[in-house]
């Protein structure tokens, strides 16, 4: 008897530190943040008062709120769409090599290997305007100097590709699993109807890699959505705030100017907003459901 309630409590008793971890790491926090969100919470001041919505409503009152709004869609949909077509080649291109493709993959792998905050203190010294190797590059060619991270039109652009050179590889080896799970079946019917090689990829890898495609544009949206390290690195939200993203200007109001209650009432609007974008994503396409249409 004694054995079979041991039993039956084994895996509660395996899971308890995990679950304790989650509790003091994630719940807590989270719990925490709603809470100061609703305050006037500054770590100089000994009150802190209830000041129910005024902090959202000041949120969507501030102009800086929209512009980084605006700002981070431009910069999610450039990275993951450039990501997601260039990891997509890559992809093919390494499923299609025998001999050498393990080597090729490693180098490519490369920089997610590499942490945000090293990746972009490495770019902001490749673009800098007097030494950076970008600009020898670009005397090298006859180009004058290039203000990369200075200039308000190109600031943006420089954060894109700085982020496409990292996580194009986190792409590319989704998407490199998903081509490797796909039967030999699908493709011997495709040449045997005489499918061409464009209709044998629109019609048969697309469709058998949909579930996979929408797994990896998921997970680097959301990832993409709250890019905070490279910013700080390289532009510090600048010039003239033309980089300056939703997690930018949490750490500005929070940390920066210690307004822990309006910093708290961005973060929440940040996570309502990733949140309902997976809602809806799950909603349109259904990722669990092997059985269903791909």
């Amino acid at each position: 008897m004694n054995k079979f309630k041991l039993s039956r409590s084994g895996p509660y008793l395996v899971m308890a530190p995990g679950m304790i971890l989650l509790l003091l790491f994630a719940i807590y926090p989270t719990i925490f943040l709603f809470k100061i969100s609703f305050q006037e919470y500054s770590p100089i001041s000994i009150e802190k008062p209830f000041v129910g919505l005024s902090n959202y409503i000041q949120v969507f009152q501030d102009q800086s709120f929209w512009n980084s709004l605006k700002i981070t869609i431009i910069f999610v949909l450039s990275t993951v769409s450039l990501e997601f077509f260039i990891g997509l080649f890559l992809s093919i291109v390494l499923h299609q090599l025998g001999k050498g493709q393990k080597i090729f993959q490693s180098l490519i792998l490369l920089p997610i290997a590499m942490a945000p905050t090293i990746v972009g203190l490495m770019f902001r010294f490749m673009m800098n305007d007097q030494y950076g190797v970008f600009n020898y590059f670009a005397e090298s060619l006859g180009f004058s100097r290039i203000s990369w991270l200075s200039d308000p039109q190109l600031a943006l652009p420089a954060l894109i590709l700085t982020d496409v050179w990292q996580w194009t590889p986190f792409m590319m080896i989704i998407l490199l699993a998903g081509l490797k799970g796909i039967p030999s079946d699908p493709y011997e019917a495709a040449k045997i109807d005489g499918a061409t090689a464009s209709q044998t990829f629109f019609y048969v890898t697309i469709p058998l890699l949909s579930k996979i495609i929408y797994i990896a544009l998921l997970l680097r949206t959301i990832d993409a959505f709250r890019i905070y390290d490279t910013i700080y690195m390289m532009t510090k939200g600048g010039p003239i705030n033309v980089t300056s993203t939703l997690s930018w200007i949490v750490y500005d109001k929070g940390f920066k100017f210690l307004d822990f209650g309006y910093g708290a009432a961005l973060s929440v609007v940040m996570l309502i907003l990733v949140v309902t974008l997976l809602m809806l994503f799950l909603r349109k396409v259904d990722l669990f459901n092997v059985e269903g249409k791909s």
